[in-house]
C-alpha cells in the first residue's frame, strides 16, 4: 500500500512529539499515511512495537488532538520488524546461547539492516548474562552462518513487560476502590518482576472502570521511563488470548497476559474479556464491589 507525507507530515516536532511525548518519539518514528487515513510508523526495538501497538487508540487519540481542525488519522498502523531473525539461528539458539540461557532470552528480529540482533529476556538477570555472552554468542552465530553473515552487533535485550487486563462492568462507579487495586497491582508487580519491567495495564474503552484506569495513569503524571502504562483497546481491535499471537507476531514477542483483573457487582455476573482471559488459562482475579 503506497504511503504519501503531506505538507505538515515532515515537521515532527510541531505534531508527533507533542502529542505522544519525547520518550516514544525518539523510538517511534512516524513514516506516512495510507489511502484510509492511517498513519505508519516504525519502531527501534522490539519492545517498542509491542507498546506502540497496545496504545495504538490512546496515540490515536492524542495525535488527533493536536492535528485538529486540519486533519485526523482514522488509526495507527505499526510495521513489521526490518528483518527476521534467519531460521537456523532459530533453531539452533539453545546452541548459540547455552541450554540454561535459551529459555529466558528469545531473538526477535534484526536492526540496522541485519547488522543488529535483538532479543527479549524474561528478567534482568537473563538479560545481564546475555549481554556479558554477547561476543560469544555473536562468534557462533558468524561461524554458523558463513562469511555472508552481516550480524555484528548484540542490542541489549528488552525486558518483557508484566501484561495485566483490567475490566470492569457496566454498572461499576467505585473510582477509589479500582485505584486502590491498581495501585497495590503496580506494587504486587515491582515485587515479583522488579522496577525495570513495564506494567501495562491493557482494557477496553467503553465502561467507567476503563476510563478510570486511564485516567488514573494520566493523573499520576509520570515520566516516561516510570514502567507503569495504560493500553486501552478498541472493541474491535481486542485480541483473542487462546491463540498464539502472544508468542510470535511478525517476528515480534508479544507478552501473554500474566493476570485478569475484573470489577463486579455480582458474584453470578461474567465479564466478556473476563471469560476470553479464563479460556486461555490467564488466571483472573475478581474483586466483587458493593
Amino acid at each position: 500500500m503506497p504511503l504519501t507525507q503531506p505538507d505538515w507530515f515532515s515537521d515532527l516536532e510541531a505534531w508527533w512529539t507533542p502529542a505522544v511525548g519525547e520518550e516514544v518519539a525518539r523510538h517511534v518514528e512516524p513514516v506516512g499515511i495510507d489511502d484510509s487515513s492511517r498513519l505508519h510508523v516504525r519502531c527501534s526495538r522490539p519492545a517498542w512495537h509491542t507498546q506502540t501497538r497496545l496504545m495504538g487508540a490512546a496515540l490515536t487519540e492524542r495525535v488527533n488532538e493536536v492535528l485538529a481542525p486540519r486533519t485526523e488519522i482514522a488509526d495507527i498502523v505499526v510495521q513489521a520488524a526490518s528483518g527476521a531473525v534467519p531460521r537456523i539461528v532459530q533453531d539452533r539458539w539453545p546452541d548459540i546461547v547455552g541450554e540454561d540461557l535459551a529459555g529466558q532470552v528469545e531473538p526477535v528480529m534484526l536492526a540496522l539492516q541485519g547488522q543488529e540482533l535483538c532479543t527479549v529476556a524474561v528478567s534482568v538477570a537473563a538479560r545481564d548474562e546475555a549481554a556479558r555472552r554477547a561476543p560469544e554468542i555473536l562468534a557462533r552465530i558468524r561461524a554458523l552462518i558463513g562469511e555472508q553473515c552481516a550480524i555484528t552487533r548484540w542490542s541489549p535485550s528488552s525486558l518483557m513487560p508484566v501484561v495485566v487486563l483490567v475490566t470492569g462492568s457496566a454498572s461499576v462507579t467505585q473510582r477509589q476502590t479500582v485505584e486502590d487495586v491498581l495501585l497495590q497491582t503496580w506494587h504486587d508487580a515491582i515485587e515479583a518482576f522488579d522496577t525495570e519491567h513495564t506494567l501495562i495495564l491493557e482494557h477496553g474503552c467503553e465502561t467507567p472502570t476503563d476510563r478510570f484506569v486511564s485516567e488514573w495513569v494520566a493523573r499520576l503524571q509520570l515520566p516516561d521511563d516510570a514502567h507503569l502504562m495504560s493500553a486501552p483497546m478498541a472493541a474491535d481491535a481486542a485480541r483473542h488470548y487462546d491463540r498464539a499471537v502472544f508468542v510470535r507476531d511478525q517476528q515480534m514477542v508479544a507478552r501473554r497476559p500474566d493476570l485478569c483483573r475484573a470489577f463486579v457487582r455480582d458474584t453470578g455476573e461474567v465479564l466478556p474479556l473476563e471469560q476470553k482471559a479464563s479460556t486461555a488459562s490467564i488466571p483472573v482475579q475478581r474483586v466483587l464491589l458493593p
